[in-house]
């Protein structure tokens, strides 16, 4: 487990109980999925608009406390920093391995439905053309309507394990596809241009 898994899982009740004591509409899994999937889509940084759609769809609107909107803007560049690092998966929120397998299962479930939105909130109608980000998403989707059975077996907790890696990877890779190819392309361009300009100089002087 990465640094940054370890102190997620470790905040995880009190992200929820901050979240349940303003009257949040979502659980602490569910909205950092939804972070998780408006950065994969391409989200930098919580601006005015971003909030603003967050509060909507979590919150009918209304703003929170101080308090509780900072709670949440830590969850947020937490969780883009396990995006960004490039050498660990990111994060999924979850509550502890102290917790019963079921409630963990269906937090799991939640966090995959709010992927799944918040990736809709970011791209809105922009078409998906990319066949593995396509296959990527389908698996997201129908993790997201698993059924919950209690199952404390050592097979189940292995299964589900399995299943959270897979979630991982999957959600690492459209990133990778979506926002970071982005950024090394206008890197390179800018690149290229500093190059070119720097030849005109030269050529100039000469």
């Amino acid at each position: 487990m990465s640094k940054i898994d370890k102190n997620l899982n470790d905040l995880y009740e009190i992200f929820d109980e901050t979240l349940a004591e303003a009257d949040c509409e979502v659980t602490a899994s569910e909205l950092q999925g939804i972070f998780a999937g408006m950065i994969s889509a391409g989200l930098k940084n919580l601006c005015c608009q971003a909030k603003a759609t967050l509060l909507e769809v979590i919150n009918d609107g209304h703003t929170f406390p101080e308090e509780t909107q900072n709670t949440i803007n830590n969850l947020f560049f937490e969780s883009l920093r396990a995006f960004r690092d490039e050498d660990s998966l990111p994060v999924i929120m979850l509550p502890g391995d102290d917790y019963p397998l079921i409630d963990r299962l269906e937090a799991t479930t939640l966090w995959c439905q709010g992927y799944l939105l918040g990736f809709g909130l970011q791209l809105a109608n922009t078409k998906m053309d990319n066949p593995e980000i396509k296959e990527a998403l389908v698996d997201i989707s129908e993790i997201s309507q698993l059924e919950l059975i209690a199952d404390e077996s050592d097979e189940a907790k292995m299964a589900l394990e399995t299943l959270l890696e897979h979630i991982k990877v999957a959600v690492k890779m459209i990133y990778l596809e979506l926002v970071f190819k982005q950024e090394q392309l206008v890197a390179d361009s800018i690149g290229s241009e500093d190059t070119n300009n720097s030849a005109d100089t030269n050529k100039t002087f000469h």
